[in-house]
């Protein structure tokens, strides 16, 4: 198994819903070029702070900035409060909140409402994302990502009012779980955020995105464990897909491949492999030929209710890189692209995804489609049990989920010169 960008980091640092969820468009924003007038005050609740976790990718870069290429960009926000869950061996959480004087709760509860008996924060962000959790016989780790939303909301309630929310990657191991979590944001009408920070970061070559076009299939590349990187490999592709003609609509089937069985599928037509060798063109690092690794290679299959169709593929040992390549229809040109993260101290994929999350908690409105994270939620969950059932294709019935992407904002710029 290679070396996974969260080992690279530690490395680097001392109820169901209706039949047809047809979700609302979420709304745009408009620039934040300068700090606003009110800075929010942000409740971060993390499972784990230690050195290298997300807890430094996000909650350090609310509190000290975010470095881009060849920039830096000040907090726009305050973090006014931590809970965290667990102290690791390596902790720096406690470190660093002392050192930005940002007081410690010992409940989420008494962190949203910052000791007192209501809300008193403008934005709060759940960073549900290492620790230590048992793994159950479908090998996903059971963070605790539903029992946190669930307090957050009970605060909400209690206090008769609702800010922001972020939920760091899917929303829960359990597709039930997430299901109640989607519906319980809509009918509060939550401004909400969740999701990979593939969908923020730079690619290379900085290639076009499709623009409401009809795709042939669209090849995602990725790497790492089939749960948690599968979900980053899926929301590299999903970022891409659904942007073309008449935006997302929902998924027909999804069917998982392990081991030989995913060339041999490309062997045999299933994708096509000229788009699939597009993408792995594009890394930067690779390791002899994809299809050299048989072992902890894996394929998430999906078809569309449009027709559209996506393989992701996480072709480990080959290459620790996620990309995407695709080709619009009647045209021979395959587009392809490839993202190289980075390491600490810089991380600035996240630095990217920190902003993003800034102007939602800044505006009260989401700067990308919360509905992207829900449906890569069901993907991967139904992937994840085609997997368990022998990689049978399976239809479900509840993943219906329309949207249409949002439009990048101008002012995000990676490179100033």
């Amino acid at each position: 198994m290679p070396t996974t960008r969260r080992e690279l980091l530690t490395a680097g640092a001392g109820a169901t819903l209706g039949m047809n969820m047809n979700l609302p468009t979420d709304g745009t924003i408009s620039g934040v070029t300068r700090p606003p007038k009110h800075r929010p005050r942000l409740a971060v609740l993390l499972t784990q702070y230690a050195a290298g976790s997300h807890g430094v990718c996000y909650c350090t870069k609310f509190l000290e900035g975010k470095q881009f290429d060849d920039h830096y960009e000040a907090p726009l926000c305050d973090v006014a409060s931590i809970h965290l869950m667990e102290i690791a061996k390596n902790d720096v959480g406690v470190d660093t909140a002392k050192r930005h004087n940002v007081k410690m709760y010992p409940s989420i509860a008494t962190a949203l409402c910052c000791g007192g008996d209501t809300l008193a924060v403008d934005g709060v962000a759940i960073i549900g994302e290492h620790g230590n959790y048992p793994v159950n016989e479908k090998e996903q780790m059971l963070y605790p990502r539903r029992e946190m939303f669930d307090q957050v909301v009970n605060v909400f309630r209690q206090s008769g009012r609702v800010v922001p929310l972020f939920n760091d990657k899917h929303l829960s191991w359990n597709w039930e779980w997430a299901k109640y979590m989607w519906r319980t944001i809509q009918e509060m009408k939550i401004p909400y955020m969740a999701g990979s920070s593939l969908p923020f970061a730079k690619y290379a070559p900085f290639v076009p995105l499709p623009r409401g076009q009809k795709l042939d299939h669209v090849i995602a590349i990725g790497y790492g464990g089939f749960e948690s990187y599968g979900f980053h490999a899926i929301e590299t592709g999903q970022f891409v897909v659904e942007k073309r003609e008449g935006g997302e609509k929902g998924v027909k089937w999804i069917q998982f491949y392990s081991g030989k069985a995913v060339w041999e599928a490309m062997n045999a037509g299933v994708f096509p492999k000229d788009i699939a060798e597009a993408a792995f063109s594009k890394t930067w690092k690779p390791n002899g030929k994809p299809y050299d690794f048989t072992h902890e290679v894996f394929a998430y299959d999906i078809e569309y209710l449009d027709g559209q169709r996506m393989t992701v593929l996480m072709p480990n040992g080959y290459c620790q890189e996620f990309g995407f390549a695709y080709r619009v229809q009647g045209e021979s040109e395959i587009v392809a692209s490839s993202y190289m993260l980075d390491d600490l101290p810089r991380l600035k994929h996240f630095s990217a995804t920190t902003r993003a999350l800034e102007e939602m908690y800044i505006s009260g409105k989401p700067t990308a489609p919360s509905s992207r994270c829900v449906l890569t939620t069901g993907i991967l969950a139904y992937g994840i049990e085609s997997k368990v059932r022998g990689g049978v294709k399976i239809y479900p019935k509840d993943l219906k989920i329309a949207y249409q992407p949002l439009a990048t904002p101008d002012h995000w710029k990676e490179v100033l010169s």
